[in-house]
């Protein structure tokens, strides 16, 4: 029995030993550590270590800076509270702000006006009317009928665009001969997507 409490009492006093042991080696690490950082007492990094510990930030006891270490943050910091603070842009009026931000209108392509009184004239007036390019519709009427409100053709085609009797009676309206009849037909039906109508020409 007596052999069985020594046995225990050996390991006690041995563990307590190797513990011993270890934190002498930790403190002896923790003072090179800190030697290597600069700090100047023997337990600032047991000072560090007990801070972290107990979940504050390092409080800076035995930290060695020197004066041009010092200086320098003190400019930094003078630096930085110095600094310009921007001041926010007057801000535009919803009309000023869309005024800048519209793009420069380009310039339109103006079609030659036709002569006073020609079939031009009355075809370029139609093709306004309904959305059409001008020169786009005296071409159409140059390739039908040469410009000539009152061209017959054998195969039964009559007037500046051509018209059979039975689309006319469809589509036109007055007499078949009319310029201004067969150019706003002509000019309507183009604009409805009818330009089929005229194979050859348009």
């Amino acid at each position: 029995m007596d052999q069985l409490n020594f046995g225990s009492r050996k390991r006690l006093k041995a563990r307590r030993r190797a513990t011993f042991r270890r934190a002498a080696v930790t403190l002896w690490v923790l003072g090179l550590a800190g030697a290597a950082l600069g700090f100047t007492t023997p337990t600032a990094g047991v000072d560090v270590v007990a801070d972290f510990l107990d979940g504050r930030q390092y409080s800076g006891r035995g930290v060695a800076t020197t004066d041009s270490a010092e200086s320098a943050m003190k400019f930094r910091q003078g630096v930085f509270e110095s600094r310009p603070v921007p001041k926010p842009s007057p801000t535009a009026t919803p009309s000023e702000a869309a005024v800048q931000a519209a793009p420069e209108p380009e310039p339109v392509e103006v079609a030659p006006a036709a002569p006073s009184g020609s079939v031009e004239e009355i075809i370029y007036a139609a093709a306004a009317e309904f959305g059409l390019d001008g020169a786009y519709l005296v071409g159409v009427a140059a390739c039908e009928s040469g410009l000539n409100p009152g061209a017959v053709n054998a195969a039964g085609y009559h007037g500046l665009f051509q018209y059979d009797e039975a689309t006319w009676g469809e589509y036109g309206y007055g007499s078949i001969y009319d310029p201004v009849a067969q150019s706003r037909t002509t000019a309507m039906l183009i604009a409805q997507g009818q330009s089929s109508r005229w194979p050859n020409c348009a």
